[in-house]
């Protein structure tokens, strides 16, 4: 298997659509292979390129993002293509270039309020509730695959490798929110590894990405948050989802938009109000916007899916 470690100014060509790019920069790697910067030679504009030498991985992805487009809050893909590097073909998706931060470079920069964290876990929640209408899960949860995209403010997924059908085994997943690795449930596609990645999700954010380590026991996790302030309600809901007991997914989601509208996250409601926190508000804000906007304009469509 080639190890993949194309330099700047590496030039590839596609076997079948003959696009030709020129490689700037590496931007990151994942479970399947690693993204970069590029530019299109012939038209001159910027591009994501994720490369691998897993067909099979690579191509799921591109129709996840394909089959997924609707909801604004993915790349837009161009295409999937293959070239030959040191003699072995590599596969590649080509997918909008965004211009921003992921969530967790931008809460170890600049640490976002709880009003803020609840309310990135929402949208979050609410991308998930699709994949379950459609019988999927999203999987493989982390914080450097949501981008925030500063030319458009708002926050979109970058990476839909994990979504998995209904019923089928979890292939690729992060430990932190992975249910079986904390002996909490089987690694087995269903709403309930969904609740509690991100029943973990919301507690990392209002931890502000504190190092969670795994052979932390959830009472622990618990104790933490009544530690910095977080309503007693807030924190029962937490639990419940962490269980993935007396509670189903859209419940939760639908009990966490009530604390978030009503300000019933902390035991105190004196909040500091800044200007950063303004800056991600906006930015939820928007999100949420533009996935109720497509939600609206693409209802009852028999080809959506």
């Amino acid at each position: 298997m080639v190890r993949i470690n194309l330099c700047s100014g590496y030039r590839l060509q596609g076997k079948w659509s003959k696009n030709s790019y020129k490689i700037m920069h590496l931007l990151g790697e994942g479970g399947i292979g690693k993204v970069y910067k590029a530019v299109d030679i012939k038209t001159h504009k910027i591009w994501a390129l994720k490369i691998s030498n897993d067909l099979q991985s690579i191509t799921k992805e591109y129709e996840m993002l394909k089959r997924f487009r609707h909801i604004g809050l993915v790349p837009k893909v161009k295409e999937l293509d293959d070239f030959y590097y040191n003699n072995c073909k590599l596969y590649y998706i080509v997918m909008e270039y965004i211009e921003g931060k992921n969530i967790k470079e931008y809460i170890k920069d600049q640490p976002i309020n709880e009003k803020a964290s609840i309310g990135l876990a929402i949208l979050i929640g609410k991308i998930f509730c699709i994949l379950h209408k459609h019988n999927f899960v999203f999987g493989d949860l982390k914080l450097e695959n949501l981008m925030i995209d500063q030319k458009n403010n708002v926050i979109k997924i970058i990476d839909l490798g994990g979504v998995t059908p209904i019923g089928s085994g979890i292939k690729e997943f992060t430990p932190l929110y992975d249910r079986a690795s904390w002996d909490m449930g089987l690694r087995r596609a269903d709403e309930g590894y969904d609740l509690f990645s991100l029943s973990m999700l919301t507690i990392v954010l209002l931890l502000k990405g504190e190092c969670i380590s795994k052979d932390m026991i959830v009472d622990k996790l618990l104790k933490k948050l009544k530690d910095i302030h977080m309503s007693s309600k807030l924190i029962n809901l937490i639990h419940k989802g962490l269980l993935q007991r007396s509670i189903t997914f859209e419940e939760f989601l639908m009990q966490l938009e009530d604390i978030h509208k009503r300000g019933l996250y902390k035991e105190t409601r004196m909040f500091r109000v800044d200007k950063q926190n303004m800056v991600i508000n906006i930015i939820f804000t928007s999100s949420i916007l533009l996935f109720i906007g497509m939600m609206y304009k693409y209802v009852g469509k028999s080809n959506w899916f």
